[in-house]
């Protein structure tokens, strides 16, 4: 026996030598992720001989990527499957100005914009009557443009009427903001003016009764209404 010890260990290890050479330089073993790739089932038969029973290839794409709006409508049909996609857009539009909404509210939270409210609120201006009498002068020259083409004089002085309400516009606006801005530099020194001179006007030139938020301050009083 221990004559042909030697040779079954030298067998041995030429098996081994060659199967080590054989999976260097095999390609395939070479290459990363190629044993995720392709699996190999290997059995063994009655004879002790191993068989390869199957091979599974590198999967592909069964079709082209999604855009982002097709990923976000599968997910909501996912996630909402008994509603159609006239509903979803509905229901998508609703959040959309439910989040504007309170967006809005949130901006109208700041005290600098109470400030200001409270200031147009608590007495009455004339930059209010704007909006009406220039819808009456409006309807007005419309009537006399239809009816008495002819009446130049009254168009023109129609047009003057227009240019002194700009102009008392603008110095109600002056008038309004020089004690606004006073008080914002005073209480919030830190806080940006970039934009208050318009919503001041915003505010002062819609009638009292449209104003959103409704005013809390009654006119010629500081009192809460």
């Amino acid at each position: 026996m221990g004559l042909f010890r030697p040779y079954q260990q030298g067998q041995t290890e030429t098996a081994k030598a060659s199967d080590r050479d054989t999976a260097e330089h095999s390609p395939r073993a070479s290459e990363p992720g190629r044993d995720a790739d392709n699996q190999v089932a290997k059995g063994q038969d009655a004879n002790g001989q191993t068989v390869v029973t199957g091979r599974r290839g590198p999967q592909r794409k069964s079709g082209p990527t999604p855009s982002r709006a097709e990923a976000e409508a599968a997910r909501m049909a996912r996630l909402h499957p008994n509603l159609s996609r006239r509903e979803l857009r509905r229901r998508d539009r609703d959040a959309r100005r439910q989040a504007r909404i309170t967006g809005l509210e949130n901006m109208e939270k700041k005290p600098e914009r109470i400030l200001i409210r409270d200031y147009i609120d608590s007495r009455r201006t004339f930059s209010e009557f704007i909006m009406p009498i220039f819808l009456g002068v409006m309807i007005l020259w419309f009537i006399i443009i239809t009816i008495f083409p002819r009446a130049i004089v009254v168009v023109n002085l129609m047009t003057v009427l227009m240019l002194a309400v700009m102009v008392g516009w603008a110095v109600d606006a002056w008038r309004l903001w020089r004690p606004i801005r006073r008080q914002l530099i005073s209480e919030y020194p830190e806080t940006s003016r970039k934009g208050m001179l318009s919503y001041m006007n915003n505010r002062a030139m819609t009638p009292r009764r449209w104003r959103n938020p409704a005013p809390r301050v009654a006119p010629a009083s500081r009192k809460k209404a």
